[in-house]
């Protein structure tokens, strides 16, 4: 009995700290809204400074070939695996606990899920989440702004 006890106890706490140590990374920050007109010479704030609450759709890394783009830089069918929806809070900001890996965040508006931001692999808004870090990420949806 008393070694039944000892092993329910000694799986149980290894069942914990796996589950701690997964909630120890992920990405957290913030989505901006900005738009108006940005060009040179035009008296405006340039900086983003207007949290938006909006919904954010994290995929597996994600590829331009992975996904439509009728109407830049808007997507639609992605066909990477989605990880993960959820809704920042008021003020845009955000904090997903994941595992390691590479993701691509997607922000949804009317026209379809936003994002603006590629490398030369044509790997869409890539964030990597390392062991036991969160990755700061900053969103700015800036469709409607003119530059």
């Amino acid at each position: 009995m008393k070694f039944v006890v000892h092993a329910i106890l000694l799986v149980g706490s290894s069942l914990i700290c796996f589950n701690t140590h997964a909630q120890r990374q992920g990405i957290k920050g913030q989505v901006f809204w900005l738009d108006g007109n940005k060009m040179p010479g035009v008296r405006t704030e340039t900086a983003p400074t207007l949290g938006i609450q909006r919904e954010i759709f994290l995929y597996k890394l994600t590829t331009l070939q992975e996904t439509n783009q009728e109407n830049a830089p808007f997507f639609s069918n992605i066909t990477s695996e989605l990880v993960t929806k959820m809704k920042t809070k008021k003020d845009g900001s955000f904090k997903i606990k994941l595992p390691p890996g590479a993701y691509s965040l997607f922000i949804q508006e009317p026209k379809g899920l936003f994002a603006n931001v590629f490398n030369a692999n044509s790997e869409i808004n890539r964030v990597d989440v390392k062991d036991k870090k969160f990755t700061w990420v900053s969103i700015t949806v800036d469709y409607e702004a003119a530059y």
